[in-house]
């Protein structure tokens, strides 16, 4: 009876349990036990057999439920960290760009049979790839040179698919840009930008086809002025270009304008606006031999001026002017711009002259102080006067308008042919100042320059620079002997023994260039002081080896070991070539 009842019993929770399907193996263990004890009762084994039961049971349920609130308590809800998923939206123009390009471009046969594009990206003006070459099969110049078959291959033009070297160096790459809109069109005026010389002699003259800002280097710190050419077809922009750039110097406090024009009218709102203005064949060559002589003397001068550099160390001379440089007196850069050079450079009775005296300037002049802008038609030797030297020393600013004839690309080093650039937008309107510019930007790439509205008023205004007083008494000094009839004397510089001694300064900095010249080399002590003793140092070599003692104590050289013997060199140089290792 005792065991029926306790089955009975049993029955509910066991029901219930397996109803809900939890502690279904707790209550099968209660009913057991319990219908085990019922004819017996709990005693002995069976009190610790179910003893033992429920604490294993018991211990089970609190680990499953021991992060359950207890009764009464709100529940504690602990904060997971959120996971943000970007959606990026698919672009089907990308995917067409590719396909295009795989088709028609990069298969078996085409034009860039084996290369491959980057994943577009998309910027401002249109999406962006890189164009890639098999290393060691083409270069950069094989894909520029397809650049009419990319514009072809997207159904457009040569201005809206652009291509040019790529920025990494890499010469079996180049960089691709489709726009979708032609940026250039649009007319951006100078007076609307109100764009400066930087302090770093650098100045906002326009914009790139991506609309980066386009710059033209009037000096730098480390060489001094910049000459530049700017070459184009009639109607193509020449003259205005040269407005926006006689705009900035006249604006300048550190640049002086210097305007020669052979052909006499061709800047009609700058004549005789510049601090200096020669107009017609005769005066502009009077004028160059001018200035010939009077830079002459301001690098004389600044060969002797004391100053003291960053070390600390004091020096004598400087190599180049960096205008308004205080150590020498904030003495102005000169810039000149030479409008329709051929009608000078050609001219029967002073080409010959004209073209040595700006060959040997473009070498020279920069150390002085002195920039040159040289704007013709062609860059051709003929339109030059046969000089390679004077074009090859004006590239440091290279910008080519339309031009008449092929040959530009690769007269001025740029990627594209300027004679392929075309005459109108597509709205029609005349594409004035669209160029070529290769520069201070370390890219040569399609731009068009700002141009001022309105260039008399700039040109009204009084200049913000001044000629220094001391070109100034030199001026005067060759126009007086001149007038005298008699040649101004020529400066010529100290005998030897009148040469001032170098200071430990200059010593210290020609130790340096030496060593920095050896391209890691160490250099042995009688080696190093005889190409010290080449750089015109006027000090014995005990001063040499006392400053050279100096900067080893001081960690700018280092003595090494060379062949059993001491050598020297920079610790730069040192530890460049160890991690190259």
């Amino acid at each position: 009876m005792a065991v029926l009842i306790a089955a009975a019993t049993a029955v509910v929770p066991v029901r219930k349990a397996v109803q809900a399907r939890q502690n279904v193996a707790a209550a099968a263990f209660g009913a057991a036990w319990l219908i085990a004890t019922a004819p017996i009762g709990p005693t002995g084994l069976v009190v610790e057999v179910g003893v033992a039961g429920w604490l294993t049971f018991a211990l089970l349920h609190w680990r499953r439920h021991r992060r359950l609130p207890l009764p009464g308590r709100a529940p504690v809800v602990e904060e997971e960290p959120l996971i943000t998923v970007e959606q990026v939206a698919f672009d089907p123009e990308i995917a067409r760009i590719i396909a295009r390009f795989n088709e028609r471009l990069a298969a078996k046969g085409k034009a860039l049979d084996g290369m491959t594009l980057t994943t577009p990206k998309r910027i401002d003006a249109g999406y962006r790839a890189e164009i890639r070459a098999v290393p060691g099969e083409k270069e950069t110049k094989d894909i520029m040179q397809a650049a009419g078959k990319v514009a072809s291959a997207f159904q457009t033009s040569t201005q809206l698919a652009v291509l040019e070297p790529s920025p990494s160096g890499d010469n079996s790459r180049a960089l691709f840009t489709l726009l979708q809109d032609d940026t250039l069109a649009q007319v951006r005026r100078f007076e609307d930008v109100q764009p400066r010389i930087g302090a770093d002699g650098r100045a906002h003259i326009g914009y790139f086809y991506d609309l980066a800002p386009a710059h033209w280097a009037f000096f730098t710190e480390s060489g001094g002025m910049r000459h530049g050419i700017i070459v184009g077809d009639s109607e193509a922009g020449k003259s205005r270009s040269v407005e926006t750039l006689l705009g900035l110097a006249h604006q300048s406090d550190k640049v002086a304008t210097v305007l020669l024009d052979p052909q006499g009218g061709s800047m009609p709102d700058w004549n005789d606006r510049t601090h200096r203005c020669a107009l017609g064949e005769d005066d502009c060559a009077d004028e160059l031999e001018l200035w010939h002589w009077v830079m002459r003397r301001r690098v004389r001068h600044l060969a002797r001026i004391p100053w003291v550099d960053e070390d600390g160390d004091e020096r004598i001379g400087k190599t180049h002017l960096v205008p308004g440089d205080p150590d020498a007196g904030g003495m102005t850069g000169i810039f000149f711009v030479l409008e329709e050079a051929p009608e000078l450079l050609t001219h029967d009775v002073h080409g010959k002259k004209a073209v040595a005296t700006l060959a040997s300037g473009a070498k020279t002049w920069r150390k002085g102080g002195g920039g040159i802008v040289l704007v013709a038609q062609d860059p051709n030797m003929t339109e030059l006067g046969g000089s390679v030297t004077l074009r090859a020393q004006l590239r440091k600013n290279a910008c080519a308008l339309r031009t008449q004839t092929p040959g530009a690309a690769y007269q001025m080093g740029l990627p594209q042919d300027p004679s392929l650039l075309p005459a109108t937008f597509k709205n029609g309107k005349l594409t004035q100042g669209l160029a070529y510019l290769s520069g201070i930007d370390r890219r040569a790439a399609l731009m068009r320059w700002l141009y001022t509205e309105k260039p008399k008023y700039i040109a009204r205004q009084p200049a913000a620079g001044q000629i220094d007083d001391l070109t100034m008494g030199w001026i005067e000094e060759y126009t007086s002997a001149k007038k005298d009839g008699r040649e101004p004397r020529t400066g010529k510089p100290a005998a030897a023994g009148d040469e001032p001694r170098s200071t430990p300064g200059d010593v210290k900095a020609a130790i340096i260039d030496v060593l920095d010249d050896a391209d890691g080399l160490a250099l042995e002590l009688g080696e190093l002081l005889h190409l010290v003793l080449k750089r015109r140092v006027t000090a014995p070599p005990s001063e040499i080896h006392t400053q050279l003692k100096r900067l080893v104590k001081d960690g700018r050289v280092w003595l090494v070991g060379k062949d059993g013997g001491e050598a020297y060199a920079l610790p730069e140089e040192i530890l460049e070539r160890l991690e190259a290792r």
